[in-house]
């Protein structure tokens, strides 16, 4: 029949690098997202705080991108108004409230994800050539 090598190869799948991939990659995406949303809130706040002119594109495309993140917010407390300058305590709240949400989110997924005690499973396969 000819000459057959058996080649056999030994794999290891470590169940705890690829629950720690997943949290590393939770976490990664939930606090890109959240630096993302905190930035347009920030400059939502900070061009409210000092009066921008409303008629200019960018700050009506920030103001209108920033809305959909804070209208949940709008109406807690009354925003302080002095001309055109508005200290807007609302988006301050969403800012927190967004940044507690990332938190629970990263802290579920490492409490999912936590590393198991069982270790390391061992996998052996067989390939046959000639």
């Amino acid at each position: 029949m000819g000459n057959q090598v058996e080649n056999r190869v030994e794999v290891f799948e470590d169940q705890n690098q690829r629950r720690a991939n997943t949290r590393f990659w939770i976490t990664r995406i939930t606090y890109f997202v959240l630096a993302v949303v905190e930035v347009i809130l920030l400059l939502r706040f900070i061009f409210r705080l000092l009066g921008a002119n409303q008629d200019n594109g960018f700050i009506t495309f920030l103001y209108s991108l920033s809305h959909v993140f804070v209208a949940a917010f709008n109406g807690i407390f009354n925003d302080q108004a002095l001309g055109h300058s508005v200290f807007e305590i609302s988006t301050i709240v969403a800012m927190i409230v967004y940044a507690l949400i990332a938190w629970g989110i990263v802290s579920l997924g490492r409490l999912l994800f936590a590393p198991q005690v069982s270790g390391r499973q061992s996998v052996t396969r067989t390939r046959r050539g000639r």
